[in-house]
């Protein structure tokens, strides 16, 4: 006669109803819901655990309820790349929602967190509605635009160049204090930060052409660009874009035309040429100044129609900035 295993059917039907009972928690949302009560009684704010409790599950809106993310970490879009995913769209349908949030500044839309592509693609399909994950917490500007930069980071990362338009966005609209503190926030060193910002001084076509090979075109060959432009000019500097583009300009080489392009002290003359130039301008348009880097070492700044109090307060940031980069120097020289 077969001998029944009494023990291990206990334990299957033990399991089987731990399990069940789990199903049961989630399904009811208990955990969180007792978190929520908890936190009212003992008065301080509940831990959203991956923002559980302030995330609600996915579901359907209509794309033109959507805006995009004002800090959106992301400027370029290959038309190549959105088409692709309308068709894997057609295909595949949506498999990930979007995360959206509300912000006062757009009253009755919701501001796209993660899924710029995927709304363009279903917009370019024709769609109506897309799934999204709403997110209700009221998120501050630094979080806006962490979130999505990180997400971008764990599944296709923005370019550089498109970090330089983001990153100088941040600094001008105040979000970041200084480089040092974005630097922090994005893992990069403050070096690497100022290099890529600088890149704003190449013509904005010349970002979104690189941006479109990425995959071969980085920050040494961008930084290079834009020493050639400014000691050469726009016609040596589109011809150079031209030999990176179609893979002809080693970084090495970039180097080289920049060095030859830099302006050499004439026989007889006493006066140093900069190396590199930096020129800022006015909201409309109008020359401010310019920053004038030199190869013995010193690095000139001068700007024009500032005065009173206006010049005072630069002054003091100015201060506070050299400060802070001395300390930054500092800091590097110990390690």
């Amino acid at each position: 006669m077969a001998k029944l295993n009494l023990t291990s059917r206990v334990r299957a039907g033990m399991a089987l109803e731990r399990q069940s009972a789990e199903a049961r928690l989630q399904k009811n949302a208990v955990a969180e819901t007792a978190l929520r009560e908890a936190a009212t009684v003992v008065g301080v704010p509940p831990f959203h655990g991956a923002d559980v409790a302030t995330r609600v599950p996915r579901q359907k809106i209509k794309i033109a309820d959507t805006v995009s993310n004002p800090y959106n970490p992301r400027t370029f879009y290959s038309a190549e790349t959105i088409d692709g995913l309308a068709r894997s769209l057609e295909v595949d349908g949506q498999l990930e929602p979007i995360k959206v949030t509300r912000l006062s500044e757009y009253p009755g839309k919701w501001v796209i967190i993660d899924g710029e592509r995927r709304v363009r693609a279903a917009k370019s399909r024709g769609a109506e509605y897309i799934d999204a994950e709403l997110h209700e917490e009221r998120l501050e500007n630094k979080a806006l635009y962490l979130r999505a930069y990180k997400a971008n980071k764990e599944r296709d990362a923005q370019t550089v160049f498109d970090d330089a338009i983001a990153w100088s966005r941040l600094l001008e609209q105040g979000i970041y204090r200084d480089y040092s503190e974005l630097a922090a926030a994005v893992n990069e060193a403050p070096t690497h930060v100022n290099k890529v910002i600088l890149l704003n001084s190449l013509p904005s076509s010349f970002l979104s052409r690189m941006a479109q090979s990425s995959e071969t075109v980085g920050l040494a060959h961008a930084y290079n660009l834009k020493l050639i432009l400014e000691r050469g000019g726009q016609a040596v500097a589109e011809h150079w874009l031209q030999e990176i583009l179609e893979g002809r300009a080693s970084v090495r080489r970039l180097e080289q035309a920049a060095s030859a392009e830099a302006p050499t002290r004439r026989a007889g003359s006493r006066r140093v040429h900069y190396q590199s130039r930096v020129q800022f301008k006015r909201r409309d348009g109008g020359p401010l100044g310019e920053l004038k880097l030199f190869a013995d070492g010193r690095t000139e700044l001068s700007l024009q129609g500032v005065d009173g109090e206006s010049q005072q307060i630069l002054a003091e940031r100015m201060k506070q900035l050299i400060e802070s980069w001395t300390r930054e120097l500092d800091g590097e020289a110990s390690v």
